[in-house]
């Protein structure tokens, strides 16, 4: 499966999610109007800063999402259908995408430790929040890495740089969107994630 992205995008979505992982407000705000500057469509921003709450939680999505208003007066944002059972479907699906062959094993571990979590994980974070219009998987996978390198989460970074490869993106560019967190994440952050990539990528 290939997904096209623009690489201008997914640096800045990526710092965006970083900023907000920070909750560095100002940071976010630099990030929204300079993807202003640049054209970016309005509704990927949005995208990603919906996306944010499922690492962050709600007020640091509310928060920069007024920040997103004051830039982009005239957006108007659609309402998707609230589809429960669709929600899980795509869950799944977009959850096996990610995680290939650990898919099973993911399932069976958090069912462990909270049915209902798992559950939540399926049905909203896979499939209601990843599942959207407007950012394909891919990039809504470097969203994920950003937050997750930026509050060094490893278990779930490990997880989702993986995922990233498994949705077919070179190694090298996972690495450049690492280095391009740098100022935010923390040269630290990005070195013991740098040094998880190199372990993923020799398997």
């Amino acid at each position: 499966m290939k997904f096209n992205y623009s690489v201008t995008e997914v640096i800045l979505m990526s710092k965006l999610a970083s900023y907000i992982a920070l909750d560095n407000l100002n940071g976010a705000e630099k990030i929204i109007q300079n993807a202003k500057k640049l054209k970016v469509e309005p509704g990927k921003i949005y995208e990603a800063i919906l996306q944010s709450h499922l690492f962050c939680g709600f007020p640091a999505a509310i928060e920069s999402l007024k920040i997103f208003s004051n830039h982009f007066t005239y957006f108007m944002p659609k309402i998707q259908n609230y589809d429960t059972g669709l929600f899980k479907v795509l869950g799944n699906h977009n959850c096996k995408l990610i995680y290939k062959n650990n898919f099973k094993k993911l399932l069976s571990n958090i069912t462990k430790l909270s049915p209902d979590l798992k559950n939540w994980m399926i049905t909203d974070g896979y499939g209601k929040v990843m599942g959207r219009k407007g950012l394909n998987l891919l990039e809504r996978e470097f969203i994920n890495i950003s937050v997750l390198c930026t509050r060094y989460y490893e278990n779930q970074l490990h997880s989702h740089l993986r995922g990233c490869l498994n949705l077919g993106c070179d190694p090298i560019f996972v690495k450049r969107i690492l280095e391009e967190l740098t100022e935010t994440a923390g040269k630290m952050n990005i070195k013991k994630a740098q040094k998880l990539l190199k372990t993923i990528v020799k398997k």
